[in-house]
C-alpha cells in the first residue's frame, strides 16, 4: 500500500476545503458547520449516549436496550446516507486517481477513506461512542471493549452503506428499477406498522424473534459490548465476520461492468405530453418548457424521488400526526401537503443549470430572451410539484373520513403556498449559489450551501411550522377558519412572479459566471 501518497491525497482534500472557507459561502459555511457540530455534540453526548446507558442500566436490561439503540443507529446510518447523500460523495474519482501512481486497491482505498472522512459520519460515531462510554462509565461494560467494539461496528455500517448505494444505483438503471425501489420502500414503510399489533399481541414471539437476530452486527457489537468473555468473543468475531462480508460484496459490486441501456430512439417528434404541455407557455417559451419537462423527466433520481414523494408524506403525516392529538393528522398533513410538491423536483429546482454542463450555452445562443430559459425551468419544476396535489387531494378524502370541504381547501391552500414559495427561492439560488452536478448520479449530495439551506429549512418549515401554529394558535389550523389560508396562496404566487421577473436582469448579468460554472472552469 502506497501509505505516503494516500495520506498526501487525504491532505489534499482538507486543503482544497479550507481553500474554499476564502469565499464569503465558505466563511458562512464553516461558521455553521462548527456551530452545528458543536451544539450537536452536546446534544448527542448528553442525551443521546449517558441518557440512554443511564436508562438501561437503571432498568436492568442493559444488554436488550443495548441492541436495540445500536440496531437503530445502525438503520438510521443506512438509511440517512442513502437518502440525503452526505457521507457517501466521493471526493476523488477513479478517473482523477489514475493520474497519480496508485494501484487499483490504493485507488479504492483512497476514495473510501475521503468517504469515510466526511463530518456526517463522525456524527453517528459521537452518538455510538458517547453510548459506550456511558455504559463504561456507570461500570456496565468495559472501555476498551466498548470503544472496539463501536469502532467495528461503525466500519461495517460504513461498508454497508456503501453496499446498499451501489445496489440501488444499479437497480435504477434497469427497465423497471424505480418501480421496484418504491414497491421496497412501501413495503418497509407498511411493514413495521403491520407486524406492530401482531408483537403487541403475542410478547413472547418478540423475544423469540430477538433471540434469532444475535448474528447482525448491531447485536454483535452489543454482546461485545456487555457479553463475557465467551459473548465478548463472539460478538468481535461477528463483526470482523461483517467487515469482511460487505468489503468483499463491495469490490464485487464496483468490479462488475456497468448494466448496458438501451439505445435511444432517434426519430424526432414535437407531439410527445411535453410538447402539449409548453404548448400553453406559447411560441416563444413553449419549446423552453416543453425542453425542461424532459429534462426533469428523464433524470432517474428525479423519476425515484417523484414516485417516493407520495408514500414519503403518507408515512411522515401518519408518524407525526398520532402524536398532535386528536386532530393530529390534519395539522401534520398541512404541513406535508406543500412536502409533496417540491420534493421530486428539489434537486434541479435549485441549481437548473448546474447540470446542463456544456449545453448551458445553448440557451444563450437561441433566438429570444436567454432569460426565457430561466423562467421556463421555473415553470417545468411548478407544473411536475403541481401534479401531485390532485393525486394528493384525492388520498386524504379516501383514506381519512368523513370529508370535510374545508380541510381540503385548507390542504390546497398549503400545498400551493409550498409550491410557489419553494420555487421563488429555487430561482435565486439557481442564480447566485450555482454549484456543477452530475446530471446521472442516483446518490450523493451535490448542491451548494444556498441549497441545501433552501432544500433542508423548508422540509423542515412544512414539518415543524403546523405544529408550533397547534401549540401556540391552534385556532389558525382549525378547519373553522379555512378562509385564513386563503390568501396564502395568493400572495406566494405574487412573490413568485415577483421574483421571476427580477431574476431576468440578474441572469443576463451573471451568465459569463454561470458559464464558467457549470462548465467546470471556475
Amino acid at each position: 500500500m502506497n501509505s505516503p501518497l494516500i495520506l498526501e491525497l487525504l491532505g489534499l482534500r482538507y486543503k482544497l476545503l479550507w481553500a474554499k472557507t476564502r469565499s464569503r459561502n465558505g466563511r458562512i459555511a464553516l461558521f455553521l458547520t462548527g456551530y452545528l457540530l458543536l451544539l450537536l455534540l452536546f446534544v448527542l453526548m448528553a442525551f443521546g449516549g449517558f441518557g440512554a446507558a443511564i436508562a438501561a442500566v437503571r432498568a436492568g436490561k442493559s444488554l436488550a436496550i443495548a441492541q436495540a439503540v445500536l440496531t437503530s443507529l445502525f438503520i438510521q446510518a443506512v438509511i440517512s446516507t442513502n437518502i440525503l447523500g452526505f457521507g457517501m460523495n466521493n471526493l476523488f474519482n477513479e478517473t482523477e486517481l489514475r493520474r497519480y501512481p496508485l494501484s487499483a486497491a490504493d485507488r479504492a482505498l483512497a476514495r473510501h477513506i475521503t468517504s469515510l472522512l466526511d463530518p456526517f459520519w463522525f456524527l453517528f460515531l459521537l452518538l455510538e461512542l458517547g453510548f459506550a462510554l456511558g455504559l463504561y462509565g456507570l461500570g456496565a461494560a468495559g472501555f476498551w471493549n466498548s470503544t472496539l467494539a463501536v469502532l467495528l461496528m461503525f466500519l461495517v455500517n460504513y461498508l454497508c452503506a456503501r453496499v446498499v448505494a451501489a445496489y440501488i444505483d444499479r437497480l435504477m438503471k434497469r427497465k423497471g428499477g424505480p418501480a421496484i425501489l418504491l414497491s421496497l420502500v412501501m413495503l418497509l414503510s407498511i411493514l413495521p406498522g403491520a407486524l406492530a399489533p401482531l408483537f403487541e399481541k403475542n410478547k413472547a414471539l418478540g423475544a423469540r424473534v430477538v433471540e434469532h437476530l444475535g448474528f447482525l452486527p448491531s447485536f454483535a457489537a452489543a454482546d461485545a459490548m456487555l457479553g463475557g468473555f465467551g459473548a465478548a468473543s463472539r460478538g468481535f468475531l461477528l463483526l470482523v465476520f461483517w467487515t469482511a462480508a460487505f468489503a468483499l460484496l463491495l469490490i464485487r459490486v464496483e468490479k462488475r461492468p456497468p448494466e448496458r441501456r438501451a439505445a435511444a430512439a432517434t426519430r424526432l417528434t414535437w407531439e410527445s405530453p411535453f410538447d402539449r404541455a409548453g404548448a400553453f407557455f406559447g411560441p416563444a417559451l413553449g419549446p423552453f418548457v416543453a425542453h425542461w419537462l424532459c429534462f426533469y423527466a428523464r433524470n432517474p433520481r428525479t423519476r425515484t424521488l417523484m414516485l417516493l414523494s407520495l408514500p414519503l408524506t403518507a408515512f411522515l403525516t401518519y408518524s407525526t400526526g398520532h402524536t398532535l392529538g386528536a386532530d393530529g393528522l390534519f395539522v401534520a398533513a398541512l404541513g406535508t401537503a406543500s412536502l409533496a410538491t417540491f420534493f421530486g423536483t428539489a434537486r434541479i429546482a435549485v441549481n437548473q443549470f448546474g447540470y446542463s454542463g456544456g449545453g448551458f450555452r445553448r440557451y444563450l445562443l437561441l433566438p429570444g430572451d436567454p432569460a426565457g430559459a430561466l423562467r421556463a425551468g421555473s415553470y417545468a419544476s411548478l407544473i411536475m410539484g403541481a401534479a401531485a396535489i390532485p393525486v394528493l387531494l384525492v388520498a386524504w378524502i379516501a383514506l381519512v373520513p368523513p370529508f370535510d370541504p374545508r380541510r381540503i381547501v385548507m390542504l390546497l391552500a398549503s400545498a400551493l403556498t409550498g409550491l410557489f414559495l419553494f420555487n421563488a427561492a429555487g430561482v435565486w439560488v439557481t442564480l447566485l449559489n450555482p454549484r456543477k452536478g452530475n446530471y446521472d448520479s442516483n446518490f450523493g449530495n451535490d448542491l451548494s450551501l444556498g441549497g441545501n439551506v433552501v432544500v433542508i429549512g423548508s422540509v423542515l418549515c412544512a414539518m415543524l411550522l403546523p405544529r408550533l401554529l397547534h401549540h401556540f394558535a391552534p385556532a389558525a389550523v382549525s378547519p373553522q377558519s379555512w378562509w385564513m389560508l386563503l390568501p396564502l396562496p395568493a400572495l406566494a404566487a405574487a412573490l413568485y412572479r415577483v421574483s421571476l421577473t427580477a431574476a431576468g436582469p440578474v441572469f443576463t448579468a451573471r451568465r459569463e459566471r454561470l458559464l464558467a460554472l457549470v462548465e467546470g472552469r471556475d
